[in-house]
């Protein structure tokens, strides 16, 4: 038979083991929690700055440690590649509040090519970004990422806008693979080597003129931008012949020291639609070549 008092007995046995449910259910959302912080300091909350808006995304891809920018600009606004153009304001990094950290190269996306009637500008439009290797001085310690970020973004005026970003670095493994994809996104996005699909065949210099050979499959509309000297003038590209499988891209040049384009080797990017390549190549002279 049921005794009356099994009810009262089993609250007072619930009342005597109040403080370690209460101890339990603590850790349990102490560690809930933590790991929420841990999985929302892997990534800022979008800033925005004007008609832009940024945010810093870290992720660690084996031993590799990376930061991202993810960058989103309003319609009819752009912002520059590492190197602008004839006009622009190039991105500039500052980890200098950075502890225990050590940044690498910035890696940048393929660039597009902007005509604004005054030599044009190279740089990007919509959402973008840039990521930044980096390493851990002491690997078995945390670290701290404090960057401020400047870029110009433009439209009939350029405006110069500033970002200040700041996470924790956890030491050793750590799952993020929604930030990963992230920085894939932006790494796969840069441009690749030269192939047969997409590169330039030849380059030649006839005293006034860079003349650009651009081979490759289903040719559309490629672009050429070229990273000049401290003493270079480039002029606008244009397309001077096309054929489905190569381009005769031309573009004014000269050095303001009268140095000799000759011989020497440059960095261009060519894109073509959403193929882009990037290739160090040698200019020779047209006119001993014959080409």
């Amino acid at each position: 038979m049921r005794s009356h008092l099994e009810p009262v007995r089993f609250l007072g046995y619930i009342h005597a083991m109040k403080p370690l449910i209460y101890a339990l259910l603590s850790v349990f959302y102490v560690g809930l929690s933590t790991a929420c912080v841990a999985h929302a300091q892997n990534k800022t909350p979008w800033i925005k700055q004007n008609v832009v808006e940024a945010r810093l995304v870290l992720a660690r891809d084996g031993k590799q440690h990376f930061a991202a920018f993810e960058i989103v600009l309003q319609p009819g606004w752009h912002t520059y590649w590492r190197f602008p153009g004839a006009s622009g304001i190039a991105p500039n990094f500052d980890f200098s509040a950075s502890q225990n950290i050590t940044p690498q190269k910035p890696i940048f996306p393929a660039p597009y090519f902007f005509e604004d009637g005054a030599g044009g500008f190279f740089g990007y439009e919509g959402l973008t970004g840039f990521v930044v290797p980096f390493e851990l001085e002491n690997d078995g310690a945390a670290g701290q990422m404090a960057v401020n970020l400047e870029m110009g973004v433009c439209r009939e005026v350029c405006v110069p806008v500033q970002f200040s970003f700041g996470l924790p670095v956890a030491p050793g493994p750590i799952k993020t693979p929604e930030e990963l994809d992230i920085i894939r996104a932006l790494l796969a996005a840069r441009p690749a080597a030269p192939s047969p699909d997409l590169a330039i065949d030849t380059l030649s210099y006839d005293g006034a003129v860079l003349q650009f050979v651009v081979v490759g499959t289903e040719l559309q509309n490629p672009q050429i931008m070229v990273i000049p000297g401290p003493n270079d003038v480039f002029g606008a590209p244009h397309i001077s012949a096309r054929h489905p499988s190569s381009f005769l891209i031309e573009m004014p040049a000269w050095s303001v020291l009268d140095q000799s384009l000759i011989g020497r080797k440059v960095e261009v990017v060519v894109r073509d639609g959403d193929r882009a390549v990037f290739q160090k190549i040698a200019i020779d002279d047209h006119r001993v070549s014959g080409k």
